[in-house]
């Protein structure tokens, strides 16, 4: 759970990066989201607005608090099916911040020098986390 100057804990930011493989999964470790140290730009970009700022707070706090997680030490802990369950539950009960934070890590990563180029069906506003699927 995110510290109460909004800073994040270690565990928070083992658990972002897991979150972030899983929001955008690559072909390759080497463009792994978690791997690029992307937590670090999401939580400097969401800091710059109060409302991007609460929605990143709450949604690292939703991870940090699933029940699952806590049963078997922690998202990281969890397998890639289970961490994926564990994201859509937070996207199911916090649909506007999830949304908000998505749209950040998408930003992010194709923003970033060592991913491949946005796939067309990440521009669409109104996808669902997991759902895009590059052909």
């Amino acid at each position: 759970m995110p510290n109460q100057d909004g800073s994040l804990t270690g565990s928070d930011i083992v658990t972002l990066t897991r979150a972030l493989d899983r929001i955008i999964p690559a072909d390759d470790s080497v463009s792994d989201a978690g791997a690029l140290g992307l937590h670090e730009e999401l939580q400097s970009r969401a800091s710059t607005d109060s409302a991007a700022q609460s929605a990143f707070l709450r949604v690292v706090e939703a991870l940090s608090l699933d029940m699952l997680s806590h049963a078997v030490g922690g998202f990281a802990a969890l397998t890639e099916d289970d961490q994926i369950s564990s994201l859509q539950k937070v996207e199911n009960t916090l649909p506007q911040e999830f949304s908000v934070v998505l749209a950040l890590v998408r930003d992010i990563y194709y923003e970033h020098e060592s991913t491949p180029n946005r796939p067309p069906n990440f521009d669409i506003d109104s996808d669902i986390f997991g759902k895009g699927v590059v052909e």
